[in-house]
Parts: structure tokens; sequence; C-alpha cells
């Protein structure tokens, strides 16, 4: 097969039966620190591709996109072949690692809610943490599609804590890569294992690369573990988790706005002279039952077209959070 890349810890193969596919292969290689500490451990390959073919198949069962398609012999699965965004997306559910280190947290500080950040992938740079506004002016990412990512992580994280609680581990953070498909689709591809993943138990007990870095345990052990309590979940008892979606209709630049032309002579009438010009529009709260998808997104359009909004007078955006 014809290498296409080589990573720090996966090598991408082109597919000999379609060009629509990839083949990854996961190595026994493992580095810490940007490449600074490297080892080669003996089916470590093997444990990152069983533990992200079960996150995958998991997840897909759930209404998520992802890469993947086959698993096949080995440490190799085939998946959709897509262009890697430049991003790095981490879902903090509780301080560790370089978030500690960054705000002077203590490590173990459980976070009010679930905390999204993106990291500018460039190891040249050490993947430096980077702003949304940073990233969508840098045309790194549109906004529409940080606030995609942003609503996917929240799924997975979601979907992955409630798997974790049942065999009583808990979810600390975990880093996600998305691509875009031949069709422009964006997908969640890389790999979820005990490389990108930080999981602990009631003790505070590290099972993933922790132990690598911080030399307090072997990760085949630990990783084998992991996959050992997966196996014990019950991935059926998981409740979707409910998803909205904000549609906003406006009327277009140049159309008459009655309604808001009566809304800026009430506030004028009321003091608030400073108003030059009030618009109104509506806007719709759709409540969904399975994860926002590329295809999702396409089929609301086709909605807004026919349904929700006047595409002759009227404009539409649409948000996943508000």
């Amino acid at each position: 097969m014809e290498l296409l890349h080589k990573g720090k810890a996966k090598k991408i193969f082109a597919d000999s039966k379609s060009k629509k596919y990839v083949v990854i292969e996961f190595t026994d290689n493992v580095s810490a620190g940007n490449g600074k500490k490297k080892d080669i451990i003996k089916g470590k390959g093997n444990l990152a591709c069983d533990l992200s073919e079960f996150f995958f198949r998991y997840l897909k069962k759930k209404g998520v996109d992802t890469h993947f398609v086959k698993r096949l012999d080995g440490s190799q699965m085939r998946c959709t072949k897509v262009e890697i965004l430049p991003l790095e997306v981490v879902c903090r559910n509780v301080a560790a690692g370089s978030f500690c280190k960054r705000y002077g947290i203590k490590k173990g500080t459980e976070l009010a809610s679930p905390l999204i950040e993106f990291f500018l992938k460039e190891d040249k740079l050490h993947d430096p943490l980077i702003s949304e506004d940073a990233a969508i002016r840098l045309n790194l990412a549109s906004e529409f599609e940080i606030a995609f990512m942003k609503s996917v992580a929240l799924s997975v994280n979601y979907y992955l804590t409630v798997l974790f609680t049942q065999v009583n581990l808990t979810l600390i953070d975990f880093k996600l890569e998305f691509g875009k498909n031949s069709d422009g689709a964006i997908l969640l591809a890389d790999e979820i294992s005990g490389d990108t993943i930080r999981v602990w138990n009631s003790k505070g007990q590290s099972f993933d690369k922790d132990l690598y870095r911080k030399d307090e345990g072997d990760i085949t052990t630990a990783y084998s573990f992991l996959l050992e309590k997966l196996n014990e979940t019950k991935p059926n008892k998981v409740l979707q988790r409910e998803e909205v979606l904000y549609v906003s209709v406006m009327p277009k630049d140049g159309i008459k706005n009655p309604p808001g032309e009566v809304t800026k002579k009430a506030l004028i009438r009321l003091g608030f002279g400073d108003a030059t010009e009030v618009r109104m529009g509506k806007i719709f709260e759709i409540h969904l039952s399975k994860p926002i998808t590329s295809g999702l997104i396409e089929q609301l359009t086709l909605m807004n077209l026919k349904l929700l909004s006047n595409p002759i007078a009227e404009k539409h955006n649409v948000r996943m959070e508000m």
C-alpha cells in the first residue's frame, strides 16, 4: 500500500480498493513532550486500535458521524478519507495536565460544566492554545465549523462520560480531531484511545498516556484494563442526548420591515431615542433526539427554504447554541 502520511503514532496508507478510503495503522510508537520523549511499546498499537474501534462503533450507533468504516487485520482500520482541519478540540471535565499549569488550578478540580478549548495543530509551535476568534480570522475554520465541532465534542463528552460512569471511571478530558470528506461533510476523525483521553478511577489513578508521560506505569496494562471495563458496559442503556438547534429568520437587507418600524417608534416614544433602526424576525428552537451532523444541517437548510423562511424576502441563520 502507498504510504500517504506518517505521524507520531499512526501511518496512513492509500486503500487499494477505493480512493474514497484510507487504511490507518496504529503503531507501537509512543511519545510525549512534543516528541522529546519517545519509545516503542510492544502491543500498544493494537490496543489503541481496539479502543478506537470500540469508541467509533459506539458513537456511530448514537448518531455521531465518524470516519470509521471497518476494522482490518492487526492494528489497522479502514476509514473514510478526509482532509483534517488544523485544529485540535479538547473537552475538559476536570482540571488536569497543561490546564492546571496554565491557570494554577489544583489537579482534580471539577469544572462547573464541560469546557471546550481549541489548539492549533502545529508541532513546530508545540500545538498552542488558540481562541475561536483567532481560528476564524486565520481561516482555519469558519464560525459555523467551530460551532459544529463544539457541538459534536459536547455530544461525545456526554456519551463517553455516561459509559465510563457505568464502570465507576471518570472521564477527565479528551482530544478530538475532525476532517472533511470529499462531499464537504465534517466527520469525527483520527482516534479515540488511551493516547487521547484521560480516565481516572475513584482514587485518582490514571489509565491513560499520563502513565507514560510521568513514568508512573505501563500503558499497555492500563489500556487493556480500559478495554476490559468498556466491554463490561451496556451502551444500549445510555440514553440519547437532546440537542438543540436555533434557526433565526430575518428580513433581507432592503426589504421593508413594518413590525420593526412600529417597534422603533415605540422605543423613541419611551425615551430610547438612540434607536436608528429595528428589524424584527423570528427564531425557531428545534430539539433533536440525536447528534448534529452535516447531513442534518443540509436537511434543515432545505426545510428553511420550504417551511421556515421565505427565500425571496428573508434570510436564515442556523446556530447550535444561544
